[in-house]
């Protein structure tokens, strides 16, 4: 599967993941209003617990973050920093000299108490990126390959171990830049440590403007169930002008989606995704409706939300806005 229309409609942030520390990286994504992490974090926060719960805590959670960037994903969820606070540490707190950078990290994160009993594994294809946020104390191992270039397909062992011990797959935005290619690559050995307790599962957000059914169909080769949740659509970023809204918006409406009531307000935005083994997908899909707040919406609101999720799952059922 190839999403190279996509890509080439969305805007560019390469530059700012091979820097060397994440202030540019963390300044793009403030001033572009970025959301999707900070929403997503519950969710993921919520799979895992209930993978202790599950396994009776006999089995480590350990949690794969695909398109991990700096470690981002780490602070959200184990450590339970907000955005905001990471953005107001690198602007205000963290020095741009990289060893400097990682050690006043590391001070932060021995003072910060982890929100979640998991430990982190990243996989990005910046080396920077993967470099800083093991130096620095935020994932507990990194794994620096780009699956999608056909480059270095033979795995090394300590990639394949890394994977074999994780038991919660995650990602956040970073389908479209990876595809099944590397969803396979992962898939292939994850949870292979423990193949008898509860899991793997996987929680993803997906932006509306990517086809998902390469993605379906690499899940559904491995053993899992993979289905959007209903009901709960992710505010990801802002728009950097009207050219990426306009391209972004008639790629929606062609998988034949409505933007009235999403991208036409100046966001984009994304569904959230999980997999699990059959028999054991609808747990994880009753805990992440049970996650999602229930707040009053509109008529007009509630019914533009109706209308996109039948698509989708083809369940009839009330949903509530996110």
């Amino acid at each position: 599967m190839s999403y190279k229309q996509e890509n080439e409609a969305k805007a560019d942030f390469d530059d700012v993941y091979i820097m060397p520390t994440p202030h540019s990286y963390i300044s793009a994504m403030s001033s572009h209003g970025y959301q999707i992490g900070e929403q997503a974090r519950p969710y993921f926060k919520s799979a895992a617990e209930l993978l202790g719960e599950l396994n009776q805590q006999a089995w480590p959670v350990q949690m794969l973050d695909i398109g991990c960037s700096y470690g981002i994903g780490s602070a959200l969820v184990k450590y339970g920093c907000s955005f905001d606070e990471i953005v107001s540490f690198y602007s205000s707190r963290a020095p741009m000299n990289y060893a400097s950078c990682c050690d006043v990290m590391r001070m932060w994160l021995n003072v910060t108490p982890p929100a979640c009993d998991i430990r982190c594994v990243g996989l990005d294809s910046s080396a920077p990126a993967i470099k800083f946020a093991l130096d620095s104390g935020l994932l507990d191992g990194g794994i620096a390959r780009n699956y999608e270039n056909g480059a270095s397909k033979k795995q090394q062992k300590e990639e394949i171990a890394w994977y074999r011990s994780c038991n919660l797959l995650v990602s956040c935005g970073a389908i479209g830049y990876v595809t099944d290619k590397t969803l396979s690559a992962v898939l292939t050995h994850l949870g292979k440590d423990h193949p008898g307790s509860q899991g793997p599962f996987a929680v993803m957000t997906i932006l509306r403007m990517f086809d998902t059914e390469a993605i379906a169909s690499t899940f559904e080769r491995y053993g899992y169930r993979f289905e959007a949740v209903p009901g709960i659509t992710l505010r990801q970023r802002k728009f950097i002008d009207e050219q990426e809204k306009t391209k972004i918006i008639q790629l929606i409406h062609n998988l034949g989606f409505s933007t009235r009531q999403w991208e036409d307000t100046g966001e984009l935005f994304a569904h959230l995704y999980i997999a699990a083994r059959p028999d054991q997908f609808p747990t994880l899909k009753e805990r992440m409706e049970d996650t999602r707040p229930h707040s009053a919406s509109n008529a007009q609101t509630q019914a533009a939300i109706m209308a996109v999720h039948r698509n989708l799952t083809r369940e009839k059922r009330p949903l509530n806005h996110f």
